[in-house]
């Protein structure tokens, strides 16, 4: 029995492997499950575990650079969440701002400029409103300490983008309320927004009818996370990967089985017909071939953005054993 240690954050797709009712041929996890924000940072400080959730943006960036590269990841096209942090922005009632497509010119508060839900939210506006990641001011909440594109050496602002990077968390909030930030999102932990009476929710809907837009257009919905391996478990087992991969897709099927509304649909509701016609009838596949324009759209941002210095190969994400799915 091959004995590994998991690192996740809760997620209803995971649950039938974590309570053990699905369980990959083989294999152990000795689970740990936390926040995704602190999590990741501890991977990429201390990279101590065997197969664990990580940031799809970040993943590519510690692809791109030789010196990340050391870590010895390799992937598994799984993804069990949706990039859709965004969606909870906020805007400060006299910025101007009714929507993304308002964002020429203003200024924007995220945690993290290198993370998976920022790298999708500027692709995103890019795709429908023509919006450039150089047409915003960016602010990065994360301080010293905790900034994931801090701890892999992005200290310097990504070329031809305006990037200020905050001392505390709190500054975004504070910089919104005051109107010096036109518009922001933020996390439970580390940078937190609040309601006042100068903002409100960028989206009335939840940000439901801007994905669906972003769907219609590309076909697919962008993902958050992918499931990184440590190289070294799947050159010593080369059947690890596929016993993985196929473990995690049976935990997923299970949850939709178990728990339809919550695990299946992208948006709280009891529309599943409509869903299905306007998101597809899995919601979260998994595999090369599913994902493959999406994963293209994130490395071809990233690369434009200067988070990436070279040309992402899609397939070489993955570990060999698990790109034809």
């Amino acid at each position: 029995m091959l004995k590994l240690r998991g690192a996740f954050s809760q997620n209803p797709r995971l649950a039938p492997l974590l309570d053990g009712s699905v369980k990959p041929d083989g294999i152990e996890i000795e689970w740990e499950l936390g926040p995704p924000g602190p999590m990741f940072h501890r991977h990429l400080k201390d990279n101590e575990f065997d197969v664990f959730e990580f940031s799809l943006s970040d993943y590519m960036i510690v692809q791109d650079r030789p010196h990340l590269r050391e870590r010895g990841w390799t992937a598994l096209p799984i993804f069990l969440s949706r990039a859709f942090l965004a969606l909870n922005s906020y805007v400060n009632v006299h910025s101007g701002v009714e929507s993304f497509a308002d964002l020429k010119g203003k200024s924007f508060g995220l945690p993290d400029f290198t993370m998976t839900a920022g790298l999708w939210m500027r692709a995103m506006i890019t795709e429908l409103y023509g919006v450039h990641a150089r047409d915003v001011a960016w602010y990065n909440g994360r301080p010293y300490g905790k900034s994931h594109g801090l701890l892999m050496g992005l200290d310097k602002d990504p070329p031809g983008v305006s990037l200020t990077w905050l001392e505390r968390g709190e500054q975004v909030n504070e910089l919104l309320h005051s109107g010096e930030i036109a518009a922001a999102y933020g996390d439970s932990l580390d940078v937190p927004i609040t309601e006042g009476p100068n903002i409100a929710k960028l989206f009335d809907d939840g940000g439901r009818g801007f994905v669906e837009e972003f769907c219609r257009k590309t076909g697919f919905t962008p993902v958050n996370h992918t499931v990184v391996v440590q190289q070294r478990v799947v050159e010593q087992e080369p059947w690890a990967a596929t016993a993985l991969f196929d473990a995690f897709e049976r935990a997923k099927q299970e949850a939709y089985r178990r728990h339809p509304e919550r695990a299946y649909l992208l948006f709280p509701g009891t529309d599943r017909d409509q869903q299905v016609a306007t998101f597809g009838p899995d919601p979260y596949p998994s595999g090369l071939a599913p994902n493959r324009a999406m994963l293209k759209m994130a490395a071809q941002q990233s690369l434009e953005e200067g988070l990436t210095h070279h040309p992402t190969d899609v397939d070489g994400l993955f570990w060999e054993s698990v790109r034809a799915t």
